[in-house]
């Protein structure tokens, strides 16, 4: 592993404490969850393990980010379901959107990882039918970075968190208030006490400069 990766991952043990210890002060409502040690699988791209080595859950009220069942051994990874023919080569779901989802279903709005080149993105659903239906044509999907350390680390603990809500819910969601003038979103609000993001920037929020939009075909 680079030395890059490296220190992306040792950012995201001392967010992780840090995260830790601020809602355990204020009680914002998150799910913080320990690691469930994955065993390393070769398959994987770099990174993978490394990261669910240092948590297997992090919720709140507009995303759930967790380890795949698939990743834990060698033996799982080898049993893994995979969608015949799937026009994004059977990605890894490692988070998914909850925003207005009833706590008993489970949200189609997936985070996925390409296996082949790391890359964490999100493909609207309709989309991801349209080409399964029409393997000829193309669609957009938002690739929010290149390796899953980067995206835990800026997307997830990080200053482009509100990008994130931007991209897959909306920008006008990100600085949604309740009638007590916090933040809607639990995630942001301990970011924002944790001082690892803020939803000042509104050009930011706006614009997505952290997110590029890719077109895929079959």
């Amino acid at each position: 592993m680079d030395e890059g990766r490296r220190e992306g991952l040792e950012r995201i043990r001392s967010k992780l404490q840090l995260i830790g210890q601020v809602e355990a002060e204020h009680g914002f409502g998150v799910i913080i969850e320990g690691t469930t040690n994955p065993e390393p699988v070769a398959e994987l791209p770099q990174g993978v393990t490394e990261v669910f080595g240092l948590f297997s859950r992090l919720r709140a009220n507009y995303f759930r980010f967790f380890q795949p069942d698939e990743i834990q051994s060698a033996a799982a990874w080898a049993t893994r379901a995979i969608v015949p023919y799937c026009p994004l080569g059977s990605p890894l779901a490692i988070g998914c959107e909850r925003h207005r989802a009833p706590e008993d279903i489970e949200c189609a709005s997936r985070i996925w990882l390409d296996l082949d080149d790391g890359d964490v993105y999100y493909c609207d659903i309709d989309d991801y039918i349209h080409l399964y239906k029409h393997p000829d044509e193309t669609i957009d999907v938002l690739v929010f970075a290149n390796d899953i350390v980067t995206f835990f680390d800026r997307f997830v603990l990080g200053p482009a968190y509100p990008q994130l809500v931007a991209a897959m819910i909306g920008p006008g969601i990100v600085t949604e208030r309740d009638r007590r003038g916090r933040y809607r979103d639990r995630w942001l609000r301990l970011l924002v006490e944790s001082g690892l993001a803020t939803a000042d920037d509104r050009e930011a929020i706006w614009e997505m400069p952290d997110v590029t939009r890719l077109t895929l075909s079959d």
